[in-house]
């Protein structure tokens, strides 16, 4: 069920909007399940890893042995169509933190800062007694562009996950929040180790060099086949790394009782483009950034299966604070999944994603296709998320009447994360006008 930030009403002179959070009604709803899953305070870990695609891990359908993964999906509620609202881990983060869009929360990209009115789950939740942390991997120091908003404390660290274990330590008898973001670097360390006997191609190393300088030109180099296959057993042995990091953090989980009371929640802030489209790790929304694992793993693996409908990031935020029994603040955007897994989830189950990069790029996921665009389904590429996953064949001449469709969805949702943004300068102050008002109320954005 994706509940929707709705516009009641519009001043005819000025650009004046009333929020409200109303539940998007459909017709027909869901078989009833139960559901055993832990409400009320209780510890939340976060783990958001930086690059991780879904089709990388052997329960998303990959021909590898992935155990930490493996053993963390036999205990979870695992999303098969997740998405992130952006191709970088920052303002995948920010919208992880503040149930809102990037537009909305100000954070569209490396180098932006989420806006101070932005509402965080750590805000909340330190509000309502929690200890809160957050270890994201970075040099120490850094800028935390607006994401340590709520947290007691908020460390870039080489080293999260070890700082994150020591931080759990001393906090294991109390309700908490600690989120683990990154574990990139550290894990190129030490696939480079695992690699180094493996017969990699000769000069690759400046070759790498070489094609990464060229991507912020205007004449990007692509690797070649050869080099293209080192690259993909690289970001092979690196899930193999950060999956071995994984199976330490979760066996420390289980000494200090965590895994009795705990929620956990693991998913990849991001994904990872590996040449598919002639784009490299984050240049694009194409469905291997956009889409990515998501795990819930409630105390105890009181909830165990996967869930094929369409979630979102930005979803996780509402979710963690209806499991811990908190207020859902006024204007969140994200819709909490609990719905879904009780069996009462409603249409439409669809997702954006959005970059400024490249003159804007747009992501859509809705009625099992996935469309990428430009701002307002300029240059819309349209695929069968089913049967093309890495999105290879483009059907938008074919599927017009399904392509129009997810374009007018799409229009809406840019109208309504501009009016509503937090950035004044990516804010919309004019006026709806009457087929603008037509049109969101045909796609249920407005009563």
């Amino acid at each position: 069920m994706k509940q929707k930030i709705f516009l009641n009403s519009f001043a005819s002179s000025a650009a004046v909007c009333i929020l409200a959070i109303v539940v998007l009604m459909s017709c027909g709803g869901e078989k009833a399940e139960e559901s055993a899953v832990v409400a009320g305070a209780h510890p939340v870990i976060i783990i958001a890893l930086d690059g991780l695609r879904a089709d990388a891990l052997g329960s998303y359908g990959a021909p590898v042995r992935t155990p930490a993964f493996d053993t963390l999906a036999a205990e979870s509620v695992r999303f098969e169509w997740a998405f992130a609202q952006a191709p970088q881990s920052q303002p995948s983060l920010a919208a992880l933190f503040s149930g809102l869009y990037p537009t909305t929360n100000g954070l569209r990209a490396p180098g932006d800062s989420m806006a101070d009115e932005a509402t965080t789950l750590a805000e909340v939740l330190s509000t309502a007694g929690y200890s809160t942390a957050a270890f994201v991997e970075g040099p120490p120091g850094s800028s935390d562009y607006g994401l340590a908003q709520g947290f007691d404390s908020y460390q870039t660290s080489a080293t999260p996950g070890t700082a994150s274990i020591e931080w759990m330590r001393a906090h294991a008898n109390e309700n908490f929040l600690l989120v683990l973001a990154g574990w990139s670097n550290i894990a190129l360390e030490k696939v480079d180790a695992l690699l180094e006997d493996s017969g990699q191609p000769e000069g690759m190393a400046p070759r790498v060099a070489e094609v990464l300088a060229s991507r912020a030109t205007d004449q990007p180099i692509e690797f070649d086949e050869e080099d293209l296959e080192w690259v993909r057993a690289w970001y092979a042995a690196r899930i193999q790394v950060i999956d071995s990091m994984l199976e330490g953090f979760f066996a420390e989980i289980r000494s200090l009782g965590l895994d009795n009371r705990a929620t956990l929640v693991v998913l990849g802030s991001n994904g990872f483009a590996l040449q598919e489209h002639g784009d490299l790790f984050g240049e694009s929304l194409y469905n291997p950034v956009a889409h990515v694992p998501v795990f819930i793993r409630f105390a105890a693996g009181a909830d165990v299966r996967p869930v094929a409908k369409v979630v979102e990031v930005v979803d996780l935020m509402p979710t963690i604070l209806e499991l811990t029994g908190q207020p859902i603040p006024a204007g969140v955007q994200g819709s909490s999944v609990v719905p879904i897994l009780e069996g009462a989830g409603q249409p439409p189950y669809v997702a954006f994603g959005e970059s400024p990069q490249f003159g804007g790029q747009r992501f859509v996921a809705f009625g099992g296709m996935g469309m990428v665009s430009g701002i307002g389904g300029e240059g819309a590429e349209l695929f069968d998320l089913t049967t093309d996953p890495l999105e290879l064949e483009n059907l938008a001449a074919t599927e017009a009447d399904r392509l129009g469709v997810v374009i007018r969805h799409l229009e809406a949702w840019e109208k309504m994360v501009a009016v509503v943004s937090l950035d004044p300068e990516l804010r919309t102050e004019e006026d709806l006008d009457e087929d603008t008002l037509k049109q969101l109320k045909s796609l249920g954005y407005i009563q």
